[in-house]
């Protein structure tokens, strides 16, 4: 059976839309930050993956899915193990890692692995928890 125009029914049938899955949200998220973190943008993200730089923001919204390939050569790309883009429930008692990280952060988590020196960065480590400690019992802050 065929319709006016002489194109078959199949063809009428309306596109299936695939719906964004928990874990296609939450992987495309985990790129983001990812990319963030190593300072890349999504074009040279793109470039390594052979993608355009929209097709990153596609992954990252969720809107895509990341082929298992691409997601191999995402992670070896930006330096994270696989399994950060997959989602796991919180450790008991702890808090699960946050995904979305202000400008500063970013730049402090920068900084903080540019610093090669392990008794330097225990030094930064212990004077950023003395101030934090020093802010939430009340002591001097500055904003």
């Amino acid at each position: 059976m065929e319709v006016a125009d002489n194109r078959p029914l199949v063809a009428m049938r309306p596109a299936r839309k695939r719906r964004r899955g928990e874990q296609d949200l939450y992987a495309g998220e985990r790129l983001r930050v990812a990319r963030q973190l190593a300072g890349v943008s999504q074009q040279q993200l793109g470039d390594v993956l052979g993608v355009s730089f929209q097709a990153v923001q596609k992954y990252e919204s969720g809107e895509n899915r990341l082929s298992a390939g691409r997601l191999v050569k995402a992670a070896a790309f930006l330096g994270v193990d696989l399994a950060f883009f997959a989602k796991e429930p919180p450790p008991p008692g702890g808090s699960a890692a946050p995904t979305n990280f202000t400008t500063d952060e970013i730049e402090l988590i920068r900084a903080w692995r540019a610093v090669e020196s392990d008794v330097l960065r225990t030094q930064i480590k212990r004077l950023v928890q003395s101030m934090a400690r020093s802010a939430h019992d009340g002591g001097p802050q500055s904003r």
